[in-house]
C-alpha cells in the first residue's frame, strides 16, 4: 500500500498511524483468507454481510455501498446466485429494479466465514494480549473510531 510506505519514509510520520494501517491490512487479509476457504471472494463476502446486516437490498444499493460499478456489482451477484447463495427479484412497484435477497445458504455461508475470521483473530489476541490488555485495546479503539471525521 503506497500510503503506508509513504508514512515509513515520513521521519515526521506516527508510528501509530503505521501500526493501524498495518493491523487494518492484516485483519482484511485475514477474512480474505476465511472467505477464500469458502470459495467467495473478499467483495463477494462483502455482499453477504451487507445483506445479512440489512436485509433485502436493490442492486444500485449494493452497488453504492461496495463502491463498485453496476456491472461489476451484476458479475458479483451472478455467481452468488450460481453458488445459491443469493436470490434476485424484481420489484412490482418498477420492473427495472432488482432486489437481492439473502437466501438460507448465503447466511450461513456468512456465519461460518465469520466465525473463521472471528476466531483466528480472537486467538492471535489471547496469545498476544492479557484479558485487561484485550478489553483497554478494545476501548481505546471504539474512542479512536468516535473521534475520527468522516468525510
Amino acid at each position: 500500500m503506497i500510503f503506508v510506505e509513504a508514512l515509513e519514509d515520513d521521519p515526521e510520520s506516527l508510528d501509530i498511524v503505521v501500526t493501524i494501517l498495518r493491523s487494518q491490512i492484516t485483519i482484511f487479509r485475514t477474512v480474505k483468507v476465511s472467505a477464500a476457504k469458502r470459495d467467495l471472494t473478499l467483495q463477494q463476502f462483502g455482499v453477504l454481510r451487507l445483506l445479512s446486516q440489512k436485509g433485502t437490498l436493490p442492486m444500485k444499493a449494493l452497488s453504492d455501498e461496495l463502491r463498485v460499478t453496476p456491472p461489476v456489482i451484476t458479475g458479483i451477484i451472478d455467481r452468488l446466485e450460481e453458488k445459491g447463495l443469493v436470490k434476485r427479484t424484481r420489484t412490482s412497484q418498477d420492473r427495472r429494479t432488482t432486489e437481492i435477497e439473502l437466501k438460507e445458504s448465503g447466511k450461513s455461508e456468512y456465519r461460518k466465514i465469520q466465525a473463521d475470521y472471528r476466531s483466528s483473530i480472537h486467538e492471535s489476541l489471547q496469545r498476544s494480549l492479557l484479558p485487561v490488555e484485550q478489553e483497554t485495546l478494545a476501548k481505546l479503539l471504539k474512542r479512536f473510531v468516535r473521534a475520527i471525521p468522516v468525510q
